[in-house]
């Protein structure tokens, strides 16, 4: 086990990951690593790690993929009884019951990764039994320059929502010179291909993995699918607090993506970093209207917090709707 940085901290606020970035199942080409999300093709060369079978001390949040989920499951049982969260990436066949219960609710969460069938996805699993041992189980949106992007993004929420996905976290794709070439080689054939190649070369792709994401929002509410990761939670912090502290951050990204230097949005990430670490009941700080015991909860961050976990009220609903606008 070791540390990880997500490339999207907002996005995936986890620390620890068990073994190394995921294996390609050999029914598919590519996989996606949630961590740095980015492409692991087919036969690439995964680095190695050191077996660390220690169990960390204080409970911590660890994801791992579901080949390793198979095989580790001696060491994820005591990880589970220390109390950690568990995030699983259905990245592989992996059904419930390959996996220990859980120790209190919220500790496991389950995500499915989405691509675009023009970087080779392929099904979504079926997450209705996950849902039913209690688990929340969506998925993950990875998104990416394709051509008609829009309507790639709106099949994937169809393709989450008809999956039984009770979320969806959409995050753009890193996606390297190397991995564009080689779609591009394994495309356009030998005359080459005007309009691919503009798609993959010659497009903003900060600009486009923006207005993707404002898609995938879009496409979300229609569907009634909630956006956020909703957990794991572990012995210290409940379901509660992370989900809470979750909306935070991620609506702390998305305000830094609509107005850049002059975004609130860095009082939104230190609010919710505090309220992690405060392990805090977000709804019972709430009901004692004490929400400003936790550090960074200023009048204008407890105003966007009340607002934003209950679903309306301003200012999240001027912010919401700006981020929805076409």
């Amino acid at each position: 086990m070791q540390r990880i940085e997500p490339a999207f901290p907002d996005l995936l606020p986890v620390g620890h990951r068990l073994g190394p970035a995921p294996a390609v199942p050999a029914s598919r080409p590519v996989a996606v690593d949630p961590v740095e999300m980015r492409l692991v093709w087919q036969g690439s060369r995964r680095p190695r790690r050191l077996g660390d079978r220690a169990v960390p001390r204080r409970p911590v949040r660890v994801l791992l993929h579901a080949a390793v989920a198979r095989r580790e499951r001696e060491f994820i049982d005591r990880l589970v009884g220390a109390g950690c969260g568990i995030l699983v990436v259905l990245d592989d066949d992996l059904a419930p019951k390959d996996l220990p219960g859980p120790s209190f609710e919220g500790q496991f969460v389950a995500l499915a990764p989405w691509l675009p069938s023009f970087w080779g996805g392929g099904t979504l699993p079926d997450l209705k039994a996950w849902k039913r041992r209690g688990v929340p189980a969506g998925v993950l949106l990875s998104l990416g320059p394709a051509p008609e992007p829009f309507e790639q993004v709106n099949a994937g929420v169809g393709e989450a929502k008809a999956a039984g996905a009770s979320f969806v976290l959409s995050s753009p794709l890193s996606l390297p010179p190397g991995d564009r070439h080689r779609i591009y080689d394994g495309r356009a054939g030998e005359g080459g291909d005007e309009g691919l190649e503009d798609l993959l070369f010659h497009t903003d792709l900060g600009q486009l993995a923006l207005d993707l994401e404002r898609e995938a929002s879009r496409a979300c509410v229609p569907a009634g699918l909630p956006e956020g990761l909703p957990g794991p939670a572990t012995a210290v912090t409940p379901r509660s607090t992370f989900a809470a502290s979750a909306q935070l951050l991620l609506w702390a990204r998305r305000l830094d993506l609509l107005d850049g230097v002059s975004s609130p949005g860095w009082q939104l990430r230190r609010a919710a970093q505090a309220l992690l670490a405060s392990r805090r009941d977000p709804q019972a700080l709430l009901g004692e209207d004490n929400l400003r015991v936790v550090p960074g909860f200023n009048p204008w961050v407890e105003a966007f917090a009340r607002s934003v976990w209950s679903g309306a009220g301003e200012p999240f609903d001027e912010v919401q709707a700006r981020w929805v606008a076409h």
